[in-house]
């Protein structure tokens, strides 16, 4: 696809030398070559950087959240805030195909970018920033709120922290109840919730357990 239409102006064919381009880094990724994956995922913006195609703007702003991912797993901390930067300033507003924001996640790569830096303060700053965009409700924020929270643990965030930022919004911290439970118990606090809550919380342990250990 990017050798036989690469160089088409017809929209619906840049959009799919596009497409192709995110999938071709996400398999690179997928394989292990995050470096191939950053430079195809470059390859979106240079190419489609100016397009106001709303297809094609979605793509970009997937690219760029894609490779600041990476650029976290590379280490390169510092080029990963540039790309959280880039994203927000220029995405985010726009919605992704799973109903949020790229803003969303681009404050998730700063969040990670920063800790990275090990700049603790500076990054639960961040990540209070990003809690601020969460949407109360919206099962993809849940999820993925989830497991950041997990992510943050494994990188030596400890419960209490996390739990008094999400204790910041009474409504935001009903809606995340299992996983502010979990946080609670891992702390050796005795909580009393509903019986369906401490289902969902000792599932959620057991998640952490298993990324912290590995």
């Amino acid at each position: 696809v990017i050798r036989r239409f690469g160089d088409s102006d017809v929209l619906e064919l840049q959009l799919g030398v596009a497409r192709a381009l995110v999938n071709k880094g996400v398999a690179c990724r997928q394989r292990g070559d995050l470096e191939a994956a950053v430079a195809l995922w470059d390859e979106v913006v240079k190419r489609f950087g100016n397009s106001d195609m709303p297809e094609l703007q979605r793509l970009i702003a997937t690219a760029l959240s894609a490779k600041g991912e990476a650029q976290i797993q590379l280490g390169i901390s510092e080029e990963a805030l540039h790309t959280s930067d880039e994203l927000e300033r220029r995405f985010g507003a726009l919605i992704a195909d799973d109903e949020i924001t790229f803003k969303w996640r681009a404050r998730w790569i700063r969040t990670k970018a920063l800790l990275g830096q090990e700049k603790r303060p500076a990054a639960m700053d961040a990540f209070r920033s990003m809690y601020a965009a969460f949407v109360p409700g919206n099962e993809t924020m849940m999820r993925e709120m989830m497991w950041c929270v997990i992510d943050l643990i494994a990188s030596g965030v400890s419960e209490r922290t996390l739990v008094d930022i999400l204790l910041e919004d009474e409504e935001k911290a009903t809606t995340l109840a299992p996983l502010i439970i979990a946080l609670l118990q891992r702390m050796g606090e005795d909580v009393r919730v509903p019986a369906e809550v401490l289902e969902v919380a000792a599932d959620i342990r057991e998640r952490i357990e298993e990324r912290v250990n590995g």
